[in-house]
């Protein structure tokens, strides 16, 4: 089940995703199906239902894709520090309770109940989006 999905996940940013969800301290066990989908049992909080994606540049034709294919899911992670996403899709995902986070991201919103909500945040206090800072 490692690296066979229809979005073309690699093994790797699997295996990341995996290491660092097993790892995280609001994170009490994980189940992983579909290769790329991992059921979430928190500390503290409700269930989360991850899809894990890697992609540069996410927009919401992809966000769509992957709630088809997982209609389920309530995060929808796209992998490293440099990927990002339009500022449209990330709209969609706040509107539909949805989150979506690169990995700078993703540590932050398991530790909150509104995990959909979380945000880095400028020194001003905004929130901050990974292309909308470069």
């Amino acid at each position: 089940m490692n690296g066979n999905n229809d979005f073309g996940v690699g093994y790797s940013r699997i295996s990341w995703t995996e290491g660092a969800l097993a790892s995280h301290p609001n994170v009490e066990s994980l189940t992983r199906d579909h290769d790329i989908y991992f059921d979430i049992v928190r500390v503290k909080g409700v269930g989360i239902r991850l899809v894990c994606l890697d992609e540069y540049a996410c927009g919401i034709t992809r966000v769509r894709e992957a709630l088809a294919a997982f209609p389920d899911a309530n995060v929808i992670f796209i992998g490293g520090n440099w990927n990002g996403y339009t500022t449209e899709a990330k709209e969609f995902c706040l509107e539909a309770s949805l989150g979506l986070y690169n990995s700078s991201e993703i540590s932050g919103a398991l530790h909150r109940e509104d995990f959909w909500g979380y945000h880095k945040r400028d020194q001003d206090g905004n929130p901050s989006y990974p292309f909308n800072n470069r």
